[in-house]
């Protein structure tokens, strides 16, 4: 099958036997380009789009089926994440219908922030989002992510009126959105969409040495992953506020 510009996808990975991208066993797409600049960013390879292979949404599919057999006796499927796959929504939409046609479970991970319409374009092709809540304050948000939360809480808001399947998280990063006042905000804006869980995935440093290969200064390169009893502290106080907080284990 010929590329197509306006399809065609920009993989920078494909991960399979995936067990923290969504439900049971799966094969994770990454797609270059993000509309934001984590300072915590896993994945810097996104920032560079040229730096990606192109390929046709039946090309990847083709691989993700290989591991159909799994997926059926796990309940797992395919992921497409990046970067944010949403920021370029005619690819990720044609993939997703590619999906469709050969019955796998899909999940997006998404930073929420992109426009609406991004979201209302693969409403009905996504069995599960993930969308991540990395500072509930505007301004720290701008400093750690380099853009307002707005949008982002925006698009949480969009998804759960239109009764979407959202799994909320939360990186853990310690002394940086791990404080009391930021749990509170973070526990009133999930009580008001009705949404009572979350995810936590605690922050490690095992993306540093993505960083020195491509010549990139990493931001928090000093910052250490949450402790046993910072992660305690984070659950109970969750907890206390009305949400069931689950941990990804580090």
């Amino acid at each position: 099958m010929s590329l197509n510009a306006e399809t065609a996808c920009r993989v920078f990975d494909v991960q399979r036997f995936s067990i923290h991208d969504g439900p049971g066993i799966r094969t994770t797409v990454f797609l270059a380009g993000c509309p934001l600049r984590c300072a915590f960013c896993q994945n810097p390879e996104s920032f560079r789009p040229d730096a990606a292979d192109l390929m046709t949404p039946r090309a990847i599919i083709a691989e993700v089926l290989k591991d159909r057999d799994y997926y059926a006796v796990s309940g797992g499927g395919l992921t497409v994440s990046g970067g944010d796959p949403l920021l370029h929504v005619a690819p990720v939409r044609a993939l997703l219908e590619e999906a469709r046609r050969n019955d796998l479970h899909t999940c997006v991970q998404t930073s929420g922030a992109v426009p609406e319409a991004n979201l209302a374009a693969v409403l009905g092709l996504v069995d599960l989002f993930q969308l991540d809540l990395k500072h509930m304050d505007a301004r720290r948000h701008r400093a750690l992510t380099g853009a307002s939360n707005e949008r982002v809480l925006r698009a949480a808001a969009f998804l759960a009126e239109r009764g979407a399947a959202v799994q909320f998280r939360m990186p853990l990063l310690p002394g940086v959105n791990d404080d009391d006042e930021n749990l509170g905000a973070l526990a009133r804006f999930l009580a008001g969409l009705s949404v009572h869980a979350l995810e936590l995935v605690p922050y490690h440093r095992l993306y540093l040495d993505k960083y020195a290969s491509l010549g990139l200064e990493p931001r928090l390169r000093d910052l250490q992953p949450p402790s046993a009893a910072d992660r305690e502290r984070v659950v109970d106080r969750l907890r206390r506020h009305g949400v069931a907080a689950r941990i990804e284990p580090l």
